[in-house]
C-alpha cells in the first residue's frame, strides 16, 4: 500500500501521512507531492503515453510519465520508479533537470526533463496504467492538449520551458 505525506497549502510536509485510496486523498487542502518525467530522445521528440481506459483520473487521454511521490521517495525516485513499472525501462536521471514545481487540484507536481533515446519495441507497458505509448512532436503534444486528449494540468506549466529546451536555449 502506498503512503502518502499531506502537505500544506504551500507544499510543505505537515508531518502527517494518507494511504493512496484513503477518501480525503482528494479533500479541498489536503496535498501531497506528485513527479513526471518529460523524456526527450535525440530527434527531440517527447515520449508520451496513452493513460488506460480503467484510470479513474482521465481515462483514454495521453500523458507523460509520472505518478505521487511515496513516503521517503525523492522525485527523482519516483520518476525511476514509475517509468520502471510503467515503460518497463530504466530511466537515466543522472542529468535530470528539474524544470518546474506547482500545485495544480491536490497535487504539488515536481517536473522533471530526462534525455534518453528508448526502443519503444522494448517498452513492456503495465495495462493497469498504460494502453499505448509513442513520441511525439513539441506541435503533436499542442494539438493533443488542445482537443482535450492530453492529461489537463501539466502540460500548460512546462510547455515553454520544453519548447525551449527543444531549441536548446535551456530554461
Amino acid at each position: 500500500m502506498e503512503i502518502w505525506e499531506i502537505l500544506d497549502n504551500n507544499g510543505n510536509k505537515t508531518g502527517k501521512t494518507m494511504q493512496k485510496d484513503d477518501e480525503k486523498v482528494w479533500q479541498k487542502g489536503i496535498y501531497h507531492r506528485g513527479a513526471d518525467v518529460w523524456i526527450i530522445n535525440s530527434e527531440k521528440k517527447i515520449l508520451i503515453q496513452k493513460r488506460a481506459k480503467e484510470k479513474k483520473l482521465e481515462p483514454n487521454v495521453w500523458a507523460m510519465t509520472g505518478g505521487s511521490v511515496i513516503k521517503g521517495e525523492t522525485g527523482l525516485d519516483t520518476i525511476k520508479r514509475e517509468t520502471l513499472e510503467e515503460l518497463g525501462i530504466k530511466l537515466n536521471t543522472e542529468k535530470a533537470m528539474k524544470i518546474n514545481y506547482f500545485k495544480t487540484g491536490n497535487v504539488w507536481a515536481e517536473q522533471y526533463v530526462v534525455h534518453q533515446d528508448i526502443n519503444l519495441e522494448e517498452v513492456v507497458m503495465q495495462k493497469e496504467e498504460v494502453q499505448e505509448v509513442k513520441f511525439a512532436t513539441f506541435e503533436e503534444i499542442e494539438k493533443l492538449y488542445e482537443s482535450k486528449m492530453f492529461m489537463q494540468n501539466r502540460w500548460e506549466f512546462v510547455r515553454d520551458k520544453i519548447k525551449n529546451i527543444l531549441m536548446n536555449k535551456g530554461e
